[in-house]
């Protein structure tokens, strides 16, 4: 398996201008699959009351920031050292307040405190069914933003995933474990995510197409817009005032959650260069399962046949529709697929 290389790579991804062999390709997906599996427990202990009754949402969502922010200037004192250049570390105040990009770095702020707010009110199994709706707003969007259209197989792969949401809620319901806060802030986290994405396609340009540089000015952009809300929220003060800024363990936990939201940033772009984005959808949907599987067992839920049934709708949707995008990538022979 080779990779895909693409003409308009820019120095700070040259590092990933390289072929891939099988190995490498499914080491890349395996790392892919831990470090975002490994994401959503971690904000999940965070943030499901094991530190008290807090809310830290916010908090732990502008930390995650601060901690992306510190890695990329530590890897850029790094390279310097070295005597090699590291582009993504400078700060570029013309992408910083661009106005597309500060409207990327608002819906990106909106979609992480919506997820993080979802994955506190709603348990890891039923994470992929809450936010599998993200696709249907994807598709609506597309078609009203970007003027794309949507086919009939399109509407009934979304069709698929829509059924198995409603499944999936009805059953959570039936078991007693459905959140309708959990689900109002699942809607708003897919919406923004659609809305990010929208953007990203927007703005892509701004920074050159350097992926790490984008993350870097959004995660500076998200503190910042961040800063009055754990100031007013007091968030902030509740953490300083409490055992737990002397608690080892949580500011631990906090760092370890900010670094794998770096590194997903990075095994994202790999395994996407690496195969191509229907592929790396692909991997989501299949993470997503395995994530699913894994949350039952280890916090040894008992789920209904219907449940999984949801679950089966839900991702026999995605990877239709993937599978759909793939024929319109090979039939289009290398010109863009907006959705």
């Amino acid at each position: 398996m080779k990779a895909r290389k693409t003409p308009r790579d820019t120095p700070g991804t040259n590092m990933l201008e390289q072929l891939y062999t099988i190995p490498q390709v499914a080491t890349i997906i395996a790392l892919y699959w831990t470090v975002s599996i490994s994401m959503v427990f971690v904000n999940k202990h965070l943030l499901s009351g094991f530190y008290g009754d807090m809310d830290l949402t916010v908090f732990v969502t502008w930390y995650q920031n601060v901690v992306t922010i510190v890695f990329v200037q530590l890897i850029g004192l790094f390279k310097q050292t070295r005597h090699e250049r590291f582009k993504a570390s400078r700060i570029d105040f013309q992408i910083l307040f661009h106005k597309s990009f500060l409207k990327l770095s608002l819906t990106s702020v909106i979609m992480i405190i919506m997820n993080n707010l979802m994955l506190k009110h709603i348990g890891v199994a039923f994470y992929q069914v809450a936010r599998s709706i993200t696709l249907i707003f994807t598709l609506a969007l597309s078609a009203t933003m970007l003027n794309q259209p949507v086919t009939w197989r399109v509407s009934m792969s979304g069709l698929s995933i829509v059924l198995g949401y409603i499944i999936g809620i009805n059953e959570e319901n039936s078991i007693g474990t459905l959140s309708i806060w959990g689900i109002i802030y699942g809607l708003m986290a897919s919406f923004s995510s659609a809305v990010c994405g929208i953007y990203i396609k927007r703005v892509g340009s701004i920074p050159n197409n350097d992926s790490l540089k984008q993350a870097y000015h959004t995660a500076i952009n998200s503190c910042l817009l961040l800063s009055p809300l754990v100031y007013s929220t007091g968030q902030a003060r509740q953490v300083i005032e409490s055992d737990l800024v002397t608690s080892l363990t949580f500011w631990l936990m906090l760092t370890t959650s900010g670094t794998l939201s770096l590194a997903l940033v990075w095994i994202s772009i790999l395994q996407i260069r690496s195969t191509s984005p229907v592929t790396h959808n692909i991997s989501i949907t299949g993470r997503s399962v395995i994530q699913t599987i894994i949350a039952v067992l280890y916090y040894n839920e008992q789920k209904t046949a219907w449940w999984w049934f949801g679950n089966l709708f839900v991702v026999f949707g995605v990877l239709w529709y993937a599978w759909m995008k793939s024929c319109n990538i090979v039939s289009s022979k290398g010109k863009e697929i907006l959705i």
